[in-house]
């Protein structure tokens, strides 16, 4: 008995160290060092307007033996900590289709093209706390699964995400995230034409993004109907229902010139009086491509928002249904059910870029008016100047 465990234990060593010798690819380390100039308008207190950011990169690659390769990677961000950044794990299947598990890197699914619009640095809405509507909620998520097959040629091909879990952190090796008081989420993105050479491009797509909270207002209803033969809800949760969103995106290359367009829908599925019923959003611009070495952009965004209730903040809401009765309590306050307010926002940016080889000088100047930035009717901006080194 002894002697035929003896012999099991050998064998499977040297299984162990077969496979192990089998195992083989490259190692890289990367990173960037940068330091940046911020200014902000003169309504705002800025304090030290000089910053600093670390990054460093672990990367590794190898091909599969039946073809293929799979790559991987990590970011640390130079914290006191070095916390960890983003990392992720792609494998590629012949060359058509990948599957990718990424944990905050964002260059997955609907995330990767909620702006496309071309910009020698940075987008138009850099720097605001209340940027432009996009449908990178999913798949910027930490624990995404990824699958993207892409035709040859052109490039016409889709992509799907998927989240178990919203909100979570970076998941350590047999751990699990727990409840982060969200749900799954799920997002598409079909490339029509996404073709590139080098001096002509086209990218033409559309990608949509779906959130599955646990509760919503539609479930906890239809929980209510089918137990007790009634559907009137007084309360329910954060969501009336399944929150979503789309985009259509253009982009094309003629030489130097690179132009773009993107149009956004966003419905948050938000069930309280005072929450934006939904947001639509438009973005254009165009960016001079000089080579490797300098580029210049401009653009424009306009974002919409409706609300659910155009008397939040009063005293009566919309859907009191006391229509044509005057409240004598604000000239402002709106009589009826037409809930149907818009508030917006416009958001314009320049930013320029000069690199020489491992140094680059990039620079940025963006403005957002109407009720953008903390809702303040006159413009805010955000200036920066940016020196970075790479290795």
């Amino acid at each position: 008995m002894n002697k035929l465990k003896n012999i099991g234990i050998s064998a499977l060593a040297g299984t162990l160290v077969s496979l192990s010798a089998a195992q083989a690819g490259g190692v890289s380390v990367s990173g960037n060092w940068e330091l940046s100039y911020t200014n902000l308008n003169h309504e705002k207190a800025t304090g030290n307007k000089i910053g600093m950011n670390k990054n460093i990169t672990f990367g590794a690659s190898g091909d599969v033996s039946d073809g293929g390769g799979v790559t991987w990677s990590s970011t640390i961000a130079g914290s006191d900590a070095m916390g960890l950044s983003s990392a992720s794990l792609n494998i590629n299947m012949g060359g058509i289709a990948t599957l990718a598990f990424d944990s905050g890197t964002g260059g997955y699914g609907a995330n990767a093209v909620d702006n496309i619009v071309p910009t020698a640095w940075e987008e138009i809405d850099y720097g605001f706390s209340t940027g432009i509507t996009d449908v990178g909620g999913v798949s910027k998520s930490k624990g995404v699964v990824n699958l993207t097959v892409k035709a040859p040629g052109a490039g016409t091909g889709f992509s799907i995400s998927y989240v178990g879990r919203m909100g979570g952190g970076h998941i350590s090796d047999g751990a699990t995230s727990g409840d982060t008081g969200q749900g799954a989420g799920l997002d598409v993105v079909v490339d029509l034409v996404d073709y590139s050479a080098a001096h002509f491009g086209l990218r033409w797509g559309f990608a949509a993004e779906l959130e599955m909270p646990e509760v919503t207002c539609e479930r906890v209803r239809q929980s209510l109907q089918s137990q007790t033969g009634y559907s009137e809800l007084h309360s329910c949760g954060k969501h009336k229902d399944n929150p979503y969103a789309g985009t259509m995106y253009y982009k094309m290359q003629l030489g130097p010139l690179h132009v773009g367009t993107q149009a956004t829908f966003k419905n948050p599925q938000l069930s309280a009086d005072s929450a934006v019923m939904n947001k639509r959003s438009i973005v254009a611009g165009g960016a001079l491509v000089f080579g490797n070495t300098l580029s210049l952009s401009y653009g424009q965004g306009w974002d919409k928002y409706r609300w659910n209730d155009r008397n939040r903040g009063f005293s009566h809401s919309v859907a009191d249904g006391n229509q044509g009765t005057s409240y004598g309590v604000n000239p402002l306050e709106i009589t009826g059910r037409d809930a149907n307010e818009y508030s917006r926002i416009k958001f314009r940016g320049i930013s320029a870029a000069l690199n020489m080889g491992p140094v680059a000088l990039k620079a940025v100047k963006n403005k957002v008016g109407g009720m953008g930035e903390n809702a303040q009717s006159s413009a805010r901006s955000h200036s920066e100047i940016n020196l970075s080194i790479a290795f």
